[in-house]
């Protein structure tokens, strides 16, 4: 019972949105769960495989992307603690292979349920219904972004965005990523990327290094993710 209410602490303190429901629904709930780790670099998901669990990250962060016939890669979401896998919840309640791959890109610990236990928790546990529509509505919006990201805008004020975020979180100190990693998160190819970075460097928003880019000038970089 001390590691039920252990692994019901961690879920809590991830999912604030869990410390909601009553204490007998979560007992329920994660009865059967277990408690996973799993390094870095491992293929969670090939596309077509079945999922018959759930994770509830606690740490780490998951990578989920598509292919093309070419070999190219698309970064469709990241999975974070606090949030949910909505390719995962798909196969889970429609069946059917995952229509996607996934990856850990860090270490990753999690509390893992299987299907019954969800099934169960969204008949019985109204409060858990409402939740989990709540975090597949906010991952729909993203989708939907990502969609019209892809459709509508041209790759070079995609990159300069992106850029833009990555520098945000690295505290504006060099990223480091190579040409390939850029190209995998956009759906497109190294040389393109590479070809787009040049240009970013002439205007003198970066300067380039190998496996790093520096940030020059904010002001040019944001300038230019409005005006690409």
């Amino acid at each position: 019972m001390d590691a039920l209410k252990e692994r019901i602490a961690k879920v809590k303190g991830r999912y604030p949105g869990m410390a909601g429901l009553e204490e007998t629904e979560l007992e329920r709930l994660f009865g059967t769960s277990r408690e996973v780790s799993i390094p870095a670099g491992v293929q969670l998901f090939r596309e077509s495989e079945p999922c018959h669990m759930m994770m509830w990250l606690t740490e780490g962060s998951i990578r989920v992307y598509k292919h093309s016939p070419e070999g190219r890669e698309i970064t469709l979401y990241r999975v974070r603690p606090g949030e949910f896998c909505i390719l995962t919840l798909q196969c889970l309640f429609c069946g059917g292979g995952f229509p996607a791959e996934a990856q850990s890109e860090t270490q990753v610990t999690g509390i893992a349920l299987n299907r019954q236990a969800i099934d169960q928790a969204i008949d019985d546990a109204p409060g858990f219904r409402r939740y989990l529509l709540g975090l597949l509505s906010r991952r729909m919006a993203e989708m939907i972004h990502l969609i019209s990201e892809v459709s509508f805008n041209r790759l070079d004020l995609r990159l300069a965005c992106l850029l833009g975020q990555m520098f945000e979180q690295s505290g504006r100190t060099p990223i480091k990523i190579t040409h390939a990693q850029l190209a995998r998160e956009l759906g497109t190819t190294r040389e393109v990327i590479s070809r787009i970075l040049k240009e970013f460097e002439h205007r003198q928003c970066i300067r380039l290094q190998r496996g790093e880019i520096h940030l020059v000038s904010e002001e040019d970089l944001e300038w230019f993710s409005r005006t690409a």
